[in-house]
């Protein structure tokens, strides 16, 4: 059902409404389901510097900020209250609300409650932290991107999108598989802004960046006095910080294989016990992994747990590499305003041969590679400076490749080998005939791929081929 228009009203109709949005003090704009302004009141004009038919039809998120969660709430997502936002150095606390019709959504309406976040303040001074919904500084755990900050087109990028939808639809673990620089982060925020956990915080943790002596406390919070250094009063974890909302565990595989069976019972039982804590506190948490490792690699060679891999792997979704996409041309195409924005640069484009050096690398490092190397291009307007190196990388790739394949090949191996191990019950002069070697041979080769011969190894069926 299309959003009334002031035509669809009668002209007195549009010419009182019109009097009486223009006569609100604060800030008033509506937009349909497609995030598009249908109705913007003369104060929300003057900040934006601009006429009502300058903003009319356009995206939200192009006229106010990509902040603004309006045009999500559009389309079915909850509506938020006292939401900050920036517009034109203007700080605003909104409330963002679904309009309804016959119990269809046909679009919303965004309302800038106070322009003034001092006398906001002063007004809800006597309620605390927990009654008022602004995310201040003692609350920064918020998810500051939308699936519609997934720029790219192409059957990769549609299935990307479409698995984020259906993961929000659930409360289920998620798995994100895919390389350094692809946005696994990102698309852990989008699935969260879609949830109906959106309202709650969005708490992230690299497993990577912390001491392992540290991961601990710092997931599960500590009590006072549990260690050296500790705060008196103690403090909350990550799981505590994120309740009712959702946890973002990054770079999963490099926790430490003593902590994933504390973490894989929290996941079970929804509870935790702080470091020097004796009660269990229960938790409302949504968990989000991601991961440029293979878990299932790691579950062979044990250095994952394959009960916290099952209960973690029930929703997967892979990031797809820049190399393998097919819209690096619109990419670019729209990242460069971007950036030049953010970093308050003039906006110009690469020239067609500079373009075809852009389009012709590999971008190892994915999209933040590329972002990278357009904010350089950007500040010294020629591609050359955003493309050392690449002559040279490009130079050395088919001696990486060589590399790459001896690495491979080494690996199959030495999966052969544990393979033939497994189907011969770990009597090796079986497996060695099995491999088409000698017994003495195998032995070397046990050595020099580093194979434990225990045969607690979970057995699997598969063919050997023979080494030679």
């Amino acid at each position: 059902m299309p959003f009334p228009t002031w035509q669809s009203s009668t002209a007195e109709e549009a010419r009182f409404l019109r009097t009486v949005l223009d006569h609100v003090s604060d800030c008033l704009v509506a937009v349909d389901t497609e995030g598009r302004v249908v109705l913007i009141n003369r104060p929300y004009c003057k900040l934006l510097g601009g006429k009502e038919e300058d903003f009319i039809g356009r995206k939200i998120t192009d006229v106010v900020s990509h902040e603004t969660r309006l045009h999500l709430v559009a389309r079915g997502e909850s509506a938020v209250v006292g939401f900050p936002l920036n517009v034109c150095g203007q700080r605003l606390i909104t409330k963002q609300v679904p309009v309804l019709q016959d119990d269809e959504i046909i679009g919303a309406l965004g309302l800038a409650l106070f322009s003034d976040f001092e006398a906001l303040r002063r007004t809800y001074s006597k309620l605390s932290n927990n009654e008022l919904a602004i995310n201040n500084t003692k609350t920064p755990w918020v998810a500051h991107y939308s699936i519609d900050d997934i720029i790219g087109s192409g059957a990769l990028m549609d299935e990307l999108r479409e698995d984020i939808r259906a993961a929000a639809r659930t409360n289920l673990p998620v798995l994100i598989e895919g390389e350094t620089g692809t946005g696994k982060e990102l698309a852990a925020q989008a699935i969260h802004r879609l949830s109906d956990r959106a309202h709650g915080p969005f708490v992230w943790m690299n497993c990577a960046s912390i001491p392992q002596e540290l991961i601990e406390a710092e997931l599960f919070g500590y009590e006072g006095g549990a260690f050296t250094g500790a705060r008196a009063r103690g403090k909350p974890g990550k799981f505590e910080l994120a309740k009712g909302g959702t946890l973002f565990l990054d770079e999963i595989g490099d926790m430490p294989l003593s902590l994933q069976s504390n973490l894989l019972r929290s996941l079970q039982e929804s509870e935790i016990v702080r470091v020097g804590g004796i009660s269990p506190i229960q938790i409302d948490t949504r968990i989000i992994c991601a991961t440029n490792r293979s878990l299932q690699t790691m579950v062979v060679e044990r250095q994952f747990r394959k009960d916290l891999f099952y209960r973690l792997d029930v929703l997967r979704i892979t990031t797809p590499p820049l190399r393998e996409r097919t819209d690096k041309t619109e990419l670019i195409e729209r990242l460069l305003p971007k950036l030049a924005a953010r970093n308050g640069l003039v906006p110009h484009k690469p020239q067609p041969q500079e373009m075809q050096a852009l389009l012709a690398h590999n971008w190892p490092g994915n999209v933040r590679e590329l972002e990278s190397a357009l904010s350089r291009f950007l500040v010294g307007g020629s591609i050359k400076l955003a493309t050392q190196g690449v002559e040279n990388m490009l130079r050395d790739t088919a001696s990486s490749q060589t590399i790459k394949l001896k690495d491979r090949l080494r690996s199959e191996k030495s999966q052969t080998i544990r393979d033939a191990l497994v189907e011969a019950g770990f009597d090796k002069t079986r497996a060695a005939e099995m491999l088409g070697i000698s017994r003495a041979q195998l032995y070397r080769e046990l050595t020099r791929h580093n194979i434990s011969t225990d045969d607690t190894v979970p057995k699997r069926t598969k063919r050997i081929r023979k080494l030679r």
